[in-house]
């Protein structure tokens, strides 16, 4: 048996159960060393303890879920809102550029169309009208006055002119 004790940090390391088959044969003939790792358990027992009440005893705040909840649903309205509006927005887009591009359609397919004509008289149907007389439906159909392919020509778009303001009040 050696009078040789283990160091402090070894003695400690003991009482966290780190100790080497050396240090556990030390122990069984050693009063002063096993008093040590004693003391070391008891106050790493003391520690824990304390820390325990000292954490129990501080106020945790709760969490405010409504917060939270509140906060998703925001966003989630936002993200609905914003998926909406672009929708409503490229239709409205659509729509004003197919008014926009119409006029000049119309006037290509005009154009096209007086191109094709025959160099004859162009002569559109009558309509039918009904007229009542005498009690009986009867069909009469109105006369329609032929059009020359040099009548037909398209119009020019007219430009778009702003406008006028009104003044400006003097302050």
């Amino acid at each position: 048996m050696s009078q040789v004790h283990p160091e402090e940090i070894e003695l400690a390391r003991f009482s966290d159960g780190e100790a080497g088959v050396g240090g556990a044969g030390h122990l069984r003939w050693c009063a002063r060393c096993r008093s040590v790792v004693a003391d070391y358990r008891w106050l790493q027992d003391e520690i824990t303890a304390t820390l325990a009440t000292a954490a129990d005893a501080v106020p945790v705040p709760r969490p405010k879920w409504w917060v939270v909840q509140e906060r998703l649903f925001a966003s989630r309205r936002r993200q609905v809102t914003g998926g909406r509006i672009s929708a409503v927005a490229s239709v409205v887009l659509t729509v004003c550029l197919m008014l926009s591009l119409s006029p000049v359609l119309a006037t290509a397919a005009i154009a096209q169309t007086a191109r094709t004509l025959p160099p004859a008289a162009v002569v559109a149907p009558a309509p039918v009208t009904a007229v009542v007389s005498g009690g009986r439906m009867a069909s009469v159909a109105t006369p329609t006055p032929a059009i020359s392919r040099d009548e037909v020509t398209s119009s020019p778009t007219p430009a778009f002119v702003l406008p006028p303001t009104p003044p400006e009040p003097e302050t």
